[in-house]
């Protein structure tokens, strides 16, 4: 598991590397175990930043194991299984 130590530096990291390319920061960031996520919720991108790599197992995941559900099919036509559960996500975050 990431330390808070280099979530903070792998934040301030990817903002530095945003900035220089000219690009906006993001709307949220959220740490999660062994990476951080950048938000841009109007363009609906999403950028993880792995700092470790995951513990073995899926009950090592965490809470973050809620949102996925491999056998639950796409009900919008879309083919993108992360994308049914950003509404929750942005709700809890609120």
């Amino acid at each position: 598991m990431a330390t808070l130590k280099q979530k903070i530096q792998a934040e301030q990291s990817g903002r530095a590397m945003l900035e220089k390319g000219g690009l906006p920061p993001p709307d949220a960031v959220e740490y999660g175990y062994t990476c951080i996520r950048f938000f841009w919720n109007e363009a609906k991108v999403v950028l993880i930043i792995d700092i470790d790599e995951p513990p073995d197992g899926p009950d090592a995941v965490g809470e973050s194991a809620q949102y996925l559900d491999y056998d639950e099919q796409p009900t919008d036509g879309s083919d993108d299984a992360i994308a049914r559960y950003l509404p929750e996500i942005e709700d809890e975050a609120a």
